[in-house]
């Protein structure tokens, strides 16, 4: 096959950095609840303290809405340590929007680092020559859940950044069999999400345990070694419980619960309810929010009809019909690579699906007890959820990209349209910079489009591969007999 375009992991990369500056500047500073307590999450710790929930914000910038609780303490404190020495000073200096944009910028750069490490895992996981790894890296730059994080100044990002990279170390592992370097590494990364946030270290460790699985059953086949799964089944635990536990043991003595959450205060306070599970797994908005890491204009609370307008198109079109003909094809057309043992092969696919499974699962429970139901808690297994989309379109890649392409773009102009028109719900809302983000918004256009026709060149070279092959072996295969 002719190898992916050099330049297109370059323009994904920008694409991705450009749509979350997007977010950035058509988002007022402290448009959200949840973006003042993150940054005084960060202000706090560079006061050398870290937060707690009865005792509110300490940081409270003039002109935002300040919940009456430090509503985000139950978060550990990774992504607050990245970015408190940028914030911090600002904050300090009583430039509460320059400490946002100080978060924000932050995030605009790991939009792009995404990018790059789920392309570097997507090929871990994907047969060698396939073209689906450089679709990923295009589906996961125009991802709006990522660029809605990367313009704001939340953890979420951070924690994606690690799972994403736990799954590309877990799928060598399952390849090549585990060894110390890996078993380090999948420890290490599995840390790094258990200190950004619990749900990312939950499905850090279910990837890490997939691994070892695999690497267990190599083992017992003969075709791996015991001490590094060894090593994995009691070195894994014990370092990410030496590095993170002891805010977990923190939750447990301030709330009673490893969670630290509060439904009791959201229950009395903001209006929410608990409802039975079952009611969340069969409410039609569960499947069409949850999973809709692509829709621009619902990745916070509604605050236009705009919203209720595009959910449906953007949740079937962007999200599940891409996913169902990457099922289709996967059931019409089973071919397994020889070289790949039926158990590698097994794993992998177990890889995929259990940490899915496993958020999917958290956030479904998290909601039956009063939580939001928003995009950005799936980000921990955007990865997967981008391979499914890429590998569909690898069916029509001309007809699909070209109209997944079309439609993304036009909810993200409707949506920086209407938040760039509509007078604010309150007074005290900053205002965005108008100019700038026209400006970036376009050249976030113009970067995505080029990227996708750099997708559809990769596609093309790989059909005319594939054909060529094909045709090589029809003809040669007479003279071999002959």
């Amino acid at each position: 096959m002719t190898p992916a375009p050099r330049t297109l992991l370059p323009l994904a990369v920008l694409t991705a950095i450009l749509l979350s500056a997007v977010a950035a500047l058509v988002q007022a500073p402290y448009v959200t609840g949840d973006e003042a307590p993150h940054i005084d999450y960060a202000y706090q710790v560079w006061q050398g303290e870290l937060p707690v929930f009865e005792d509110g914000l300490e940081h409270r910038p003039a002109g935002a809405w300040l919940a009456p609780v430090q509503w985000t303490a139950q978060h550990p404190p990774l992504y607050y340590l990245l970015v408190a020495s940028i914030v911090g000073p600002l904050a300090e200096a009583g430039d509460p929007v320059a400490a946002v944009y100080a978060a924000r910028g932050v995030n605009v750069l790991l939009s792009g680092v995404l990018v790059l490490v789920a392309h570097a895992s997507a090929r871990r996981i994907c047969s060698p020559g396939s073209a689906v790894p450089a679709v990923a890296a295009f589906v996961v730059a125009t991802m709006a859940a990522k660029s809605h994080t990367g313009g704001s100044g939340y953890n979420d990002l951070l924690a994606a950044v690690f799972v994403t990279a736990t799954f590309g170390v877990a799928a060598a592992a399952i390849r090549r069999g585990l060894d110390a370097r890996l078993v380090l590494a999948l420890s290490l990364l599995a840390s790094g999400a258990a200190l950004t946030r619990l749900s990312a270290g939950v499905v850090a460790v279910v990837v890490a345990g997939v691994a070892g699985l695999a690497g267990l059953v190599r083992a017992e086949q003969g075709r791996g070694r015991w001490p590094p799964v060894v090593g994995l089944a009691l070195g894994g635990p014990v370092l990410v419980l030496a590095t993170a536990g002891w805010f977990y043991v923190r939750n447990v003595e301030l709330t009673g619960t490893v969670t630290g959450s509060h439904f009791d205060w959201s229950y009395e306070h903001q209006g929410r309810s608990s409802k039975p599970l079952w009611l969340v797994l069969v409410e039609y908005v569960t499947w069409l929010r949850l999973p809709n890491l692509f829709w621009w204009a619902g990745q916070e609370p509604p605050r236009t009809a705009y919203v209720t307008d595009t959910m449906i198109v953007t949740g079937i079109v962007l999200v599940w019909i891409p996913i169902a003909i990457a099922l289709v094809r996967a059931v019409r057309h089973r071919r397994d690579s020889s070289d790949v043992p039926a158990t590698d092969r097994l794993a992998l696919r177990l890889l995929l699906a259990l940490p899915v499974v496993v958020l999917v699962t958290m956030q479904v429970v998290f909601a039956s007890n009063g939580g939001g139901v928003y995009p950005r808690y799936l980000l921990p297994v955007s990865l997967p959820v981008c391979l499914a989309i890429a590998a569909g379109f690898t069916a029509r890649p001309r007809l699909l990209v070209s109209v997944w392409t079309a439609i993304t773009l036009a909810d993200l102009a409707g949506w920086v349209v209407v938040e760039l028109t509509t007078p604010p719900d309150e007074f005290w809302y900053y205002t965005e910079p108008l100019a700038p983000s026209v400006a970036v918004a376009v050249l976030a256009a113009v970067a995505a489009v080029g990227t996708a026709r750099l997708v559809l060149s990769t596609t093309a070279n790989r059909t005319q591969a594939t054909t060529a092959t094909a045709a090589t072996t029809s003809v040669s295969a007479p003279t071999a007999t002959s």
